[in-house]
């Protein structure tokens, strides 16, 4: 996986008994996707349980854990609370920020505008974005797409307030990509080699502004969100937003997280339990969508429904393009892999207060969503059990 991991991506009685109720309706979750009880098998079920038991407590931060057939939710389940402070549990409905799953979004909304004949892929960058001219006509749209650009990551980048790039110290995206714009030359000629960059889906979401004449959440909104009746899904670009259903963001006390927050100038104090983390930087591009298990699954449908786009935003959102470097699995904002020998499209995130995962079996049309509201959440590697479970069970 390359996704810039770092290290930073006892209640009373009735408080307990409280969050248990909240706990035990999520179970019985019947929401408008899940229109009929979870179909995977009691074993199944079991097997997943407890794969999270130990964080199917009160006291900790956890995990909301989809899995999508045919577009309808089939388990939906939530692990630990999204709201240490007062008790609230996770449940399908919670919001969470999804970090690099976002990536899909911004290059669907890349997608639409291809297919409206706005934006070619072969189109230079500059065309859009004036200040890239110094790179050349070479440096195109695909490039951006791919992660083959050239161009350096803005973490790479001094800030020049001296600052960190950590999300707890406000930047936005217009900050990142002015860092970015800064080196006088790429790194390499586009197409010649492949690097994981946020940078690039930030200069994407640049594009579409120019493109549309709109801002980037208001494409977002319009062409995806609301037509697909995803009504708890928005843009993190105003992180003094009201958010309701918010799973907040936590990280452990424990030695390793405390040295890295220190080292940043983000002071830490160690011990039990845990530290609430604030995503206080609206940057978006390569992160910065908000959603929950409901509304992903209604996205998720549209690999099948085409309600969005139509055959022809499916096909494209899966192109794959051969460059001059052998990475040749990625797509737009998805990855093709394989997983025990089943093909897969997958994608994972980490962010200051999310890890995120999700992995697509299209020839079964299954997927496994898992989300949480910790940095050090592994949902990639929680995930991936999840998968063995389904796996074993003759599922995907």
């Amino acid at each position: 996986m390359l996704t810039g991991r770092g290290v930073f991506g006892g209640r009373d009685s009735l408080k307990t008994l409280i969050w248990l109720a909240i706990a035990a309706a999520s179970l019985g979750f019947a929401g408008p996707i899940a229109a009929e009880p979870p179909s995977l098998a009691a074993e199944t079920t079991r097997t997943i349980d407890a794969i999270f038991a130990d964080f199917n407590r009160p006291d900790t931060p956890g995990y909301a854990i989809g899995v999508v057939q045919n577009g309808r939710l089939i388990f939906a389940r939530g692990y630990g609370e999204a709201n240490l402070d007062d008790g609230i549990a996770i449940t399908p409905q919670t919001v969470f920020h999804i970090a690099s799953l976002s990536k899909q979004f911004t290059a669907a909304a890349l997608a639409l505008l291809i297919l409206d004949g706005r934006v070619s892929l072969d189109d230079p960058v500059a065309r859009f974005i004036p200040e890239a001219a110094k790179y050349g006509p070479g440096l195109e749209v695909k490039h951006l797409v791919y992660m083959t650009s050239g161009l350096p990551d803005y973490g790479t980048i001094p800030r020049s307030n001296g600052d960190p790039w950590f999300s707890a110290f406000y930047f936005t995206r217009d900050d990142a990509i002015r860092a970015s714009l800064s080196s006088p030359k790429l790194d390499w000629p586009p197409g010649s080699r492949w690097a994981y960059s946020n940078a690039n889906y930030m200069l994407i979401t640049r594009i579409v502004e120019q493109a549309s004449g709109k801002p980037f959440g208001e494409v977002l909104q319009e062409r995806i969100f609301a037509p697909l009746g995803m009504t708890s899904t928005h843009l993190d670009d105003d992180t003094t937003a009201i958010v309701a259903h918010r799973a907040v963001g936590y990280a452990p006390r424990s030695a390793e997280i405390v040295a890295a927050a220190n080292k940043v100038g983000f002071t830490l104090r160690a011990g039990p339990g845990y530290a609430r983390m604030i995503r206080n930087s609206p940057h978006f591009g390569g992160s910065g969508v908000m959603t929950n298990l409901e509304d992903l699954a209604r996205w998720d449908a549209n690999w099948t429904s085409a309600k969005v786009g139509g055959p022809a935003f499916v096909a494209l959102m899966q192109k794959r393009i051969k460059f001059q470097h052998d990475k040749d699995n990625d797509a737009f904002g998805l990855v093709f892999g394989t997983y025990k020998g089943r093909t897969t499209i997958w994608y994972s995130g980490e962010d200051l207060d999310a890890s995120s995962y999700m992995a697509r079996f299209p020839d079964r049309n299954v997927t496994v969503f898992c989300l949480s509201n910790m940095l050090t959440g592994d949902c990639e590697g929680r995930g991936e059990k999840v998968m063995d479970a389904l796996v074993a069970a003759g599922r995907v």
